[in-house]
């Protein structure tokens, strides 16, 4: 059985294909705020701590170069909306490169609409996972984007958070292909990203083992 620590009570698993293998991510978060976390089975922690592979996490997609480069990512402010690096699509001179592995959503709660009492507000969360073309066994991107109703403010907060998932020589060719399409070098491939191995304490102090199980 998952016992969550304090900041979660909800988990939706992705089983994916990478590295001609199939991995799980699992993504964290509450019914009540907009908290996301992450962590990945023991296949891609082993291949992480063997340098095969490196995991990042970031809670700014702003922070990620492949989301600043390739992503449509929003930012906007109203009365009764707070929306924080909301994923649009991808941007459409790259749709070439950049392929949808999954496209899912879970709805969580549903409130009235006291300007459109027709309509309800909605609770949820949307799972997006993106993948080179070229590299679609060498490189996975899954984004989390939480929606949810803060009834005390009478508003609907937008959060989105993200995990990498790549092999080193991807990341390189990642790292060039930002510096060719930003006409720069790539400066935020691995700033202000989080360790999954740390986020996955961070969400369960208990050093007891953990079995991940799917929520719905």
């Amino acid at each position: 059985m998952l016992n969550f620590g304090s900041k979660v009570n909800r988990s939706y698993s992705l089983y994916l294909k990478f590295l001609e293998d199939y991995i799980t991510v699992t993504a964290f978060f509450n019914k009540t705020n907009t908290f996301i976390g992450f962590t990945t089975d023991h296949k891609i922690s082993n291949l992480c701590k063997e340098d095969k592979v490196k995991s990042h996490i970031y809670t700014d997609l702003k922070q990620s170069s492949f989301a600043t480069t390739f992503l449509d990512i929003k930012d906007f402010k109203s009365n009764n909306l707070d929306i924080r690096c909301q994923f649009s699509n991808v941007l459409e001179k790259y749709r070439d490169r950049i392929t949808y592995v999954a496209n899912e959503s879970v709805k969580l709660a549903k409130y009235p609409n006291p300007s459109h009492p027709e309509k309800s507000l909605e609770s949820s969360v949307y799972f997006y996972v993106l993948t080179f073309s070229d590299y679609s066994d060498e490189f996975l991107y899954v984004l989390v984007e939480r929606q949810h109703i803060d009834i005390s403010l009478a508003k609907k907060l937008v959060r989105t958070s993200s995990i990498q998932i790549a092999t080193p020589d991807c990341l390189e060719d990642l790292s060039k292909m930002v510096s060719h399409f930003n006409g720069k070098s790539d400066s935020n491939l691995n700033i202000d990203h989080i360790d999954a191995d740390k986020a996955l304490k961070d969400l369960f102090p208990s050093e007891e083992p953990i079995n991940i199980r799917r929520i719905d």
